[in-house]
Order: structure tokens, then sequence, then C-alpha cells
């Protein structure tokens, strides 16, 4: 795969062995049909799976490529170039907390990428931003997100809830958590 199809030069990138990761844009909305519009990969998340690949497109173009609390990013595969998903880190300033995110597409679920990536990811924050302190939440059934914010470090905190943005379901969850020491 030609890297420079993957990104553009001078954009905010992070990279692993098998994966690139850049900033979401607008144009991605496409790409990211692989997975939003796939209820499988919604079961957990708080929103819920798209009904037209042009969904993202309320919310895609307002979010700032280069802001510094709120990182989207794009992940590709390098050997095919195909989007795998979106990590993201969402600063939570007055706690000096990052909030880990993740969504992949189903077939690329039990491959590794997501803490392969977001290990990366929490990397480049610790070295770009500053970010010490990192929380991750996932519901208690979700056990392949449990053993991912456990390989990248993460302990149990504390136990919690949350719902769905739509009110459909709401689950019992674990909040893990991860400081780096300086």
């Amino acid at each position: 795969m030609d890297r420079e199809k993957l990104y553009n030069p001078g954009e905010e990138i992070v990279e692993t062995e098998r994966l690139i990761m850049r900033r979401l844009r607008p144009d991605d909305y496409l790409a990211m049909a692989a997975w939003d519009m796939d209820e499988r990969v919604y079961k957990y998340l708080m929103g819920s799976a798209c009904k037209t690949p042009e969904e993202p497109l309320v919310w895609l173009p307002k979010k700032d490529p280069t802001s510094k609390i709120n990182i989207l990013m794009l992940v590709m595969d390098k050997e095919d170039g195909h989007a795998v998903g979106i990590y993201a880190l969402n600063h939570d300033v007055e706690r000096d907390v990052w909030t880990v995110s993740y969504v992949n597409r189903y077939d690329d679920w039990g491959k590794g990428y997501t803490t392969e990536g977001m290990k990366a990811l929490m990397d480049h924050a610790v070295k770009v931003y500053g970010a010490r302190f990192f929380e991750g939440e996932c519901a208690k059934e979700n056990t392949g997100s449990a053993k991912v914010l456990k390989k990248l470090g993460m302990v149990y905190d504390h136990s919690a809830s949350y719902s769905k943005n739509d009110g459909s379901a709401t689950f019992a969850s674990d909040v893990y958590v991860l400081e780096i020491k300086r």
C-alpha cells in the first residue's frame, strides 16, 4: 500500500507496525459505514447504528481536526489501506483525565488492532499532550473490551453504569484507570 494515500503530508499521524492513524475528516464518512451501520458493533456503544452512510455528516464537519482535547483518529491497516475503526482520546481538563474509546469494524475484531493502536495513541498523548491519567469504561458483559483495557495496562477502579443515548438499554459497567508515572 502506498503510504501517501493514507494521509496528507504534515498531518498528525500515529503509526504502529500494522496501523496508521490520522485525524478523522468529514470525507471519511463512507469508510465509517463499515462499522457505523453494523448493529453488532453498536451493541455496547452509547449511540445507535446508522441507517445511512451519510448520518455522520451531521457531526463530522463540526469536529476540530487540530483539537488538543478531543483526539479522533481514523485507523487504517497499512497492508491494504482499509479503515479499521476510530480510536479516540478525550481530555476532561477539570479532572485531567483522558478517556479512551474505540470502535472497530466487526470483521477486524480479535486481531489485536485495538490494543496495538490505542497503546500507540496513548503513548502519543503522553509525549505530545502531556497526558498522565487515562480512564476507560466498558459494560461488564463486554469481556473483549475489558481485556483490551487490561492489556493497555489499566486496572479496575470501580463499578458504574451507563445507558444508550436513546434509553434502549442500560449496562452495568466497570471503569479502569492508568496513571503514567514520570
